[in-house]
């Protein structure tokens, strides 16, 4: 279990969820953007952050869904135990609206999970949720790639307030700083990951598989030893 010594005051003044600033985690992470071959920007630099609106929504009726953070995972978008609005709503909710290709991401619970909203469906986000509408110098899964990744997650963590649970302000998440590659790169890296990530998902099956096969082979040798 990591050990790291602080001064008590340093933790009042900055005020942060937990000790991820003192951390091995969080001077790994500078580490590496110090000696990142792609230049390192700040998130706000690649387009405009908007946070969403407390809407509440209805269980059962509307047509337009209202994402909130368990809606977003790194696994992409679910329309889990979602809330609606009504056309009429969404029209006039328009700064919260979502649009292909925006990147949401977590501001509570675990904040800078991203994730692309990737249909061209009319939906909104309610308060916890962050979108990103992006400019052309960055692909969005390259992002999404990218915030979920340890690197960023160790940053994000250190800059999470709250005295209930974790919460990453808007002001944090703009001023993250970001390895940005050409896009060219942004594409080869994001093909590499999925490529890896369907080839763990294919071994993660095989290995369900294998385990199912013993568990009848004990099954059986028990039955014949009765």
């Amino acid at each position: 279990m990591e050990k790291t010594m602080v001064n008590l005051s340093q933790l009042r003044q900055k005020g942060v969820w937990n000790f991820q600033p003192y951390s091995q985690s969080v001077t790994g992470a500078m580490a590496q953007l110090d000696k990142s071959p792609f230049p390192v920007v700040k998130l706000d630099t690649l387009g405009t952050t908007k946070r969403g609106y407390f809407i509440t929504g209805v269980k059962d009726a509307g047509k337009v869904p209202l994402l909130s953070v368990r809606n977003i995972s790194m696994e992409g978008i679910n329309l889990n135990h979602v809330r609606y609005l009504t056309p009429d709503e969404h029209k006039k909710l328009e700064a919260t609206q979502v649009h292909r290709g925006d990147v949401l991401v977590n501001l509570i619970m675990r904040p800078g999970i991203a994730a692309v909203y990737e249909s061209d469906q009319p939906a909104n986000i309610d308060t916890h949720l962050a979108r990103l509408r992006l400019t052309d110098k960055i692909d969005p899964a390259y992002l999404v790639f990218y915030l979920n990744s340890d690197v960023a997650q160790a940053l994000i963590h250190s800059l999470s307030t709250g005295s209930v649970q974790p919460m990453l302000t808007i002001t944090a998440l703009n001023d993250l700083p970001v390895m940005l590659p050409s896009l060219a790169e942004q594409k080869q890296i994001i093909a590499e990951a999925q490529r890896l990530t369907q080839e763990a998902g294919q071994l993660s099956k095989a290995a369900e598989e294998r385990r199912a096969e013993a568990q009848k082979l004990l099954g059986k040798l028990f039955q014949e030893a009765v």
